[in-house]
């Protein structure tokens, strides 16, 4: 039987955080929906601000001295918020060494960690119809207005496409085309291709089918967009299962902006005399994180509408 005393709950909370840690890693390690389709900025401050997004030079012949324009300033700041998730564990269970019973649960609060961080950017993604891009309109719009001379543009296309394999590949179609003729500030074509898709989980398997490489000897030319490991489902995307995403992650800054305050940390109570231990006869662990969840520009995701 364990004597807890607080040089004991150190050690213990010690051998707790290389737990966390390690599941972290291990979690971090596997594909996650938010580094593939978010740009991470690192926070330094309670917010930042995105001011410069919208702006690309150009380039141009010298022919005298260098041609620039000031970046117009939009007033887009993202502000960080403090998550966290908390375990309570039996006095009783640390007393009688049963440290195999907490290492799931420690484990899983790494996971569910970082599975939240999966979850706020599939959401913020799915919110596009009605949270504001860095220039006041709604991330996806019919209506974007012009962002310097790039024109007014839609990246919100609406008609038949998902119920089945030929409406699937006319919005593939329709969004490709949409984001190959979208412009820059200077009214210069982007040049942005589209490489991945993302969807609900009830359109992933139409999405797949309709892609394939070859049906009845016919090669499909949308098949050599978009292989298998560029479409990606989430849970989360559940505005209306039959919309999707077509997006460009190969931007400066992709659709989303994750910004991050401050990474999961795993903390504890080591005073076996905390007024909650006397209260409740058990010890707290938990993890807490701050970040942010953004837009990038508008122009690198289309949402496709099924009508």
């Amino acid at each position: 039987m364990a004597i807890v005393t607080s040089d004991f709950l150190a050690g213990l909370l010690t051998n707790f955080r290389a737990i966390f840690k390690q599941a972290l890693d291990e979690a971090f390690a596997e594909q996650n929906l938010y580094d593939l389709i978010a740009t991470r900025f690192d926070s330094t401050s309670d917010k930042e601000s995105y001011g410069w997004m919208g702006a690309n030079p150009t380039m141009s012949e010298w022919t005298d001295t260098r041609i620039y324009k000031a970046i117009k300033a939009y007033d887009y700041t993202l502000t960080n918020k403090h998550y966290e998730g908390t375990i309570a564990v039996n006095r009783d269970t640390i007393e009688d060494d049963k440290y195999n019973l907490i290492r799931p649960r420690i484990q899983g609060l790494a996971r569910r960690a970082l599975r939240h961080w999966n979850q706020m950017v599939a959401t913020q993604l799915d919110d596009g119809e009605t949270l504001l891009a860095f220039d006041g309109v709604a991330f996806f719009s019919a209506t974007h207005q012009a962002i310097g001379a790039s024109g007014v543009f839609a990246n919100m296309l609406s008609g038949n496409y998902s119920d089945s394999s030929t409406e699937i590949l006319a919005g593939i179609g329709a969004a490709y085309a949409a984001m190959q003729n979208f412009k820059d500030d200077k009214g210069v074509p982007m040049g942005l291709v589209p490489d991945k898709i993302v969807c609900s989980p009830s359109m992933y398997m139409p999405i797949l089918n309709a892609l394939l490489p070859a049906v009845a000897g016919t090669t499909r030319p949308e098949a050599g967009l978009f292989t298998a490991a560029n479409i990606h489902s989430s849970p989360w995307i559940d505005a209306d299962a039959d919309d999707y995403f077509i997006l460009c992650t190969k931007a400066e800054v992709k659709p989303i902006i994750f910004q991050l305050r401050k990474a999961p940390e795993f903390v504890g109570i080591e005073n076996p005399d905390a007024e909650h231990v006397f209260k409740n006869n058990e010890f707290l662990y938990g993890v807490d994180d701050r970040f942010a969840v953004g837009y990038g520009d508008p122009r690198t995701a289309v949402l496709v509408h099924n009508t």
